[in-house]
């Protein structure tokens, strides 16, 4: 059993909040914070697969669930509302439900790019917009939110996809900005690839879908250690969390040398252009 005990500590209630649960990354942050203890709202779209998910967490010290398309205003708002029946307090939220794809600009359809920032960015923008408040009226609170490397590094044949992550990046600092000062802390988390299934619901190229899958196959990294990486960072006050390594280095190289990521992407958009 991992302890979090910096998380715990400063939680002594331990009530959170997922979306995106069912499975990859939710899950693991579901199954660790079930091992201390914790009280757990857990939302996705699949409620099947996360009502399985609930009878594997018997450490917890409750499991809700709820089915949620956290593209939709009004089913996010009844779930808050649901919540709020059922607790008089939420310490940490990880708007963590996303999707991935690609596809080059001209090629990727209108209602696709619709589709990616609504469930990508407005799905963590609900998360913020309906849990900040209550965060505000306890006087604490953590918010975590997935965003994902193509947020700074814009590769070819991604633009929806690097677009909505760009977008939780930028709400995440405002955010950390803005309600330091109220007690509540906001993390973003910006991972390279590693073993998830955020490919699932691609609707792009095939090109890039297996490009994605195969970086995903061949990272060192899982879901396990990603979360437990992100919670004790964000536990520990931490708001730009850079995870895996080839995260922190691909976040070093285009801070300080631009040029090499620029011959990079050139590099890919001429192998993407051959197949």
């Amino acid at each position: 059993m991992t302890i979090l005990k910096v998380l715990n500590s400063k939680y002594p209630n331990k009530t959170a909040f997922i979306t995106g649960a069912a499975s990859g990354l939710g899950a693991s942050f579901a199954r660790l914070l079930a091992e201390n203890g914790w009280s757990l709202h857990l939302s996705d779209i699949n409620i099947a697969s996360l009502e399985a998910l609930k009878v594997t967490l018997k450490e917890a010290k409750e499991v809700h669930t709820y089915e949620l398309d956290v593209s939709d205003k009004l089913s996010f708002e009844r779930t808050v509302e649901a919540i709020r029946k059922s607790t008089s307090q939420i310490d940490v939220v990880i708007n963590n439900a996303g999707i991935g794809d690609g596809e080059f600009f001209q090629n990727y359809k209108p209602d696709l790019w619709e589709r990616m920032i609504r469930i990508n960015l407005m799905g963590v923008y609900y998360g913020c917009h309906y849990f900040v408040p209550w965060m505000i009226e306890q006087s604490n609170g953590t918010i975590i939110n997935i965003g994902s490397a193509a947020g700074f590094m814009n590769a070819p044949g991604m633009s929806a996809y690097n677009v909505s992550k760009a977008g939780v990046y930028a709400l995440s600092e405002t955010l950390y900005h803005e309600l330091k000062s109220k007690n509540i802390h906001v993390s973003v988390v910006t991972p390279t690839f590693f073993k998830t299934n955020i490919m699932s619901q691609a609707q792009g190229s095939q090109a890039f879908v297996h490009f994605a899958e195969k970086q995903m196959h061949h990272s060192t990294t899982n879901a396990e250690e990603m979360a437990l990486t992100v919670l004790e960072h964000a536990a520990n006050g931490k708001f730009h969390i850079i995870h895996p390594k080839e995260a922190r280095r691909a976040y070093f190289f285009k801070k300080w040398f631009p040029s090499l990521v620029s011959r990079q992407f050139e590099k890919m958009l001429s192998k993407f252009l051959r197949k």
